[in-house]
């Protein structure tokens, strides 16, 4: 229960990311074969829907009590109760709203109307993950970070044994019921991960002086500092998830646009997101971890009135760095293994070249989710929304104008995903550079994994028997490879002294 700093709070996450990235990878590859890229795409077409509501009952909340928490302005207790409490009513209400409209919103909001069990199905998390993050607010600006790992520890481990299960028993019923098993275990492993969060909180108070009781009454002030804060983060969010909805939207109609039947432009859209964009996101266990880390401590150093500017320009340099170290060689692999990673672990070959595509952009995507942790603890939040809009528009004009393209299809979809996170990090940096009125060292941040990352690849070139575009390759090859080349970038960045960077 003790306080983390930034580095230990994003070491204790990113072991808890990594295990729940890798638990919830395998979990993605068994139902790619268990119900086909046609169920997964189902059920990827449920998700932006489902982070729409959540975004929506959340109302930036968690976020708001973190940064407030971390800020030092006293009465967290307070700031808790007053965000519990909306948190509660938001969840509820969003949760009924959403059952009541659900054949009217998955009519006009979602291509394949097949999804309307698998939807109806996965609402009651809604309310729980509203409830929990109130808990997990509280914890990130205490920044009691093993407790939020935890509880996503178990509530991953809950979802795949509890999905996996119900699939099996589902799938003779129809590829609407199997992927209905999906969202039910969604709604159980969250469930675990909130009786966690419960447990951890009742051993906080037991070790705490209990705080002095006050009238509900008075938790206005705390209500409205939250909302003053969480709202225009929710609109940004609100923004983010609706442009997804309009995504999942989008890709299938100009697929059908570009001669595909609906059935088919399903799957390939589930090739798209449920093969490609999971292997991308394999390396963000370790932005994830670090951006949860990152906004409590940016929250502090805005508070320290000397040394404070000092401080941050230290935090956002090493934030930024060891973002570009550890995508780097990432996005490098799954570029050069894209044929043997797809064909081994989903048996999925024609998802190589959408994932060669997305790794491009892959870096700037990473880079953006760091500099919004930075930008939301330094309480630039109205700039964060209109750059996730500029950023989502971007990326949709080009999903309208490309994927219709015959030429393109899928790959101009991916092409476009690029583009979006390209000027998301763009958008992102300048409001940070202005905001904090100092420059980053970029030769210093860029070089030197440039250099590792150049060399490693003309490694791995020369290794005997590559051949980037080779699917018949075994696993264990694969493997070597990219343990070969992940060694020589890191003994080249380690030789160079690019493991460390002063800011």
């Amino acid at each position: 229960m003790k306080r983390q700093s930034l580095f230990w709070g994003t070491v204790t996450l990113l072991i808890s990311n990594i295990f729940v990235k890798g638990l919830g990878f395998a979990y993605r590859v068994v139902l790619v074969r268990l119900l086909g890229t046609e169920g997964v795409g189902l059920t990827e077409m449920v998700s932006p829907l489902f982070s729409f509501l959540l975004v929506l009952a959340g109302c930036g909340i968690q976020t708001a009590l973190a940064q407030l928490t971390a800020a030092g302005k006293g009465q967290a207790h307070a700031y808790f109760r007053a965000g519990l409490l909306m948190l509660g009513l938001s969840g509820c209400l969003v949760t009924g709203f959403a059952y009541l409209l659900a054949p009217l919103l998955v009519e006009h909001l979602v291509p394949d109307h097949r999804i309307l069990l698998c939807f109806q199905s996965v609402l009651p998390a809604v309310l729980i993950i509203s409830v929990a993050s109130a808990f997990r607010g509280l914890f990130q600006g205490r920044r009691i970070i093993s407790a939020i790992g935890m509880s996503q520890n178990i509530e991953q481990v809950v979802r795949v044994l509890t999905g996996l299960w119900l699939a099996l028993r589902l799938l003779p019923l129809g590829l609407e019921h199997a992927a209905s098993a999906v969202a039910l275990a969604t709604v159980a492993g969250e469930g675990a991960g909130f009786a966690y969060l419960l447990f951890t909180w009742g051993r906080l108070r037991r070790q705490e002086p209990p705080p002095p009781r006050r009238p509900w009454q008075e938790l206005l002030r705390p209500a409205r500092e939250l909302l003053a804060y969480g709202l225009p983060l929710t609109m940004g969010r609100l923004a983010t998830s609706g442009i997804m909805m309009l995504q999942a939207f989008l890709i299938p109609i100009c697929l059908q646009q570009a001669g595909w039947e609906m059935r088919a432009a399903t799957e390939i859209y589930g090739r798209f997101s449920g093969v490609a964009l999971s292997l991308l996101h394999l390396p963000g266990v370790f932005t994830a971890a670090l951006t949860v880390s990152v906004l409590p401590t940016v929250a502090e150093s805005m508070h320290q009135e000397h040394t404070g500017r000092t401080l941050l320009k230290k935090r956002v340099t090493q934030s930024l760095y060891a973002t570009i170290v550890f995508t780097l060689p990432g996005m490098l692999l799954l570029f050069a293994e894209a044929g043997s990673l797809c064909t081994l672990i989903f048996d999925n070959a024609p998802a190589a070249p959408i994932l060669r595509i997305l790794t491009l952009g892959g870096c700037f995507l990473y880079l953006q989710v760091t500099l919004t942790g930075v930008l939301q603890g330094m309480g630039r939040v109205r700039e964060l929304l209109a750059n996730n809009i500029i950023a989502g528009l971007i990326m949709l004009a080009g999903i309208w104008l490309l994927t219709p393209l015959p030429a393109f299809g899928i790959l101009g979809a991916a092409l476009a995903a690029d583009l979006g996170w390209l000027a998301g990090f763009l958008l992102n940096l300048h409001s940070l550079l202005k905001a904090a009125r100092f420059s980053l060292p970029w030769k210093r941040l860029v070089l030197r994994p440039l250099l590792a990352g150049l060399a490693a690849a003309v490694v791995a070139l020369a290794l005997p028997g590559f051949r980037m575009l080779d699917p018949a390759i075994t696993m264990t090859a694969a493997l070597q490879r990219m343990a070969v080349t992940a060694a020589v970038y890191f003994l080249i960045l380690g030789l160079s002294g690019g493991l460390k960077l002063r800011a």
